[in-house]
């Protein structure tokens, strides 16, 4: 059943109902399609701006650039939570609840002390960068013998999508990464406007 793009309108005993037509099904199959590792404008639908007009997408031109797979220069007050540079699992939710645990405390920071804007320093995306790097080294020739998939790009990998990858480290690693970083409390690589540290 084809929906346009408007999903089903509702589930029924014998199938689904699409533009007030029931279609009668066999078998219910949900969430066969995602897509992982293209774009970020073209998974959301919509285009985020930065600081002077940059474009997420121009700034990751060259490969994913965040500090703990979050925060992105040039982009205050931007959080994005996905698999790119943060810690790979298999259960999602986990990953994101660890990340938005981060996200709360940064905001409550910021409401607490009344700044306007964060986002990472460029030395700090450097840093995390090249901490995503380091622990990927054994996915290069993986992601070269793989038979092709999302993992390498339908073996097509490149820097740019190995930069882009999983943090593996894996999502202990990650979480607990997060959590001595709040512990630290000085929000360090993050630039913060106003208010006071």
């Amino acid at each position: 059943v084809d929906t346009g793009g408007r999903g089903v309108r509702r589930i029924t005993e014998r199938g689904v109902v699409v533009d007030g037509v029931e279609h009668e099904l066999d078998c219910l199959i949900f969430a066969t399609g995602f897509e992982v590792g293209t774009d970020y404008a073209r998974r959301t639908g919509f285009e985020v701006v930065g600081r002077d007009g940059l474009t997420l997408t121009d700034a990751w031109r060259g490969g994913v650039r965040t500090l703990h797979g979050l925060y992105v220069h040039g982009f205050p007050n931007l959080f994005v939570e996905s698999i790119a540079q943060s810690g790979f699992t298999v259960n999602f939710p986990y990953l994101l609840d660890v990340q938005a645990t981060q996200v709360a405390w940064i905001i409550n920071w910021a409401l607490t002390h009344g700044a306007t804007g964060v986002e990472a320093t460029t030395e700090a995306e450097a840093g995390w960068v090249n901490a995503v790097l380091a622990r990927s080294t054994g996915s290069v020739e993986r992601a070269r013998n793989c038979t092709p998939g999302y993992y390498n790009r339908e073996g097509h990998a490149t820097a740019a999508t190995r930069q882009g990858s999983f943090f593996l480290g894996g999502p202990t690693e990650y979480a607990e990464i997060l959590q001595a970083w709040r512990d630290d409390g000085g929000l360090d690589g993050l630039d913060v406007r106003g208010g006071s540290r």
